[in-house]
């Protein structure tokens, strides 16, 4: 028997947890760093989403920006449909799976 591998994601509500509404309310997840906008207009490289993140934070430090696009690039290229997403609620101290 062939059972087909899920991925299981981790996301956080921001440090004051002002996501939880929009994750179990709305059943829907998100990510921030609004400056950077639309991530679907982004190229689909790494470097592209550098590019963006260094533009619209640059007062980032060098070492944060790759991995600030790379946890922007997962979320918009690497997961999918069927995948799991596991949020830890800082309010009720419960773990959600989606």
């Amino acid at each position: 028997m062939v059972v087909a591998e899920k991925t299981l994601w981790g996301i956080h509500a921001g440090r004051t947890g002002d996501a939880e509404r929009l994750f179990l309310k709305e059943n829907r997840i998100g990510i921030g760093w609004d400056k950077v906008g639309d991530l679907s207009k982004l190229g689909p490289t790494r470097e592209a989403f550098k590019e963006a993140v260094a533009q619209a934070y640059p007062q980032k430090k060098p070492g944060a920006i790759p991995n600030n696009a790379g946890q922007l690039f997962r979320f918009a290229r690497d997961m999918a449909v069927g995948d799991y997403v596991a949020y830890p609620s800082r309010t009720d101290r419960s773990i959600h799976i989606g």
